[in-house]
């Protein structure tokens, strides 16, 4: 299967936020995750790189 691992970022930063993604719904200044076993997560950000060979997605987060 192909479950991403979501990775936040902040300047030079990189967090990874959750992993086993399997959808990523992209709404106004936010990022919607949902995992292979039904958890969720809402983040505020904007989607900057999907790399399906790395298994891996880019979010970059509001700077607080």
């Amino acid at each position: 299967m192909c479950e991403l691992s979501v990775y936040a970022v902040k300047g030079d930063q990189r967090e990874k936020i959750m992993e086993g993604v399997i959808r990523l719904v992209i709404g106004d200044e936010k990022v919607l995750l949902e995992g292979i076993f039904g958890d969720s997560m809402e983040v505020e950000g904007r989607l900057t790189e999907v790399d399906i060979i790395a298994q891996s997605a880019n979010i970059v987060v509001k700077q607080q």
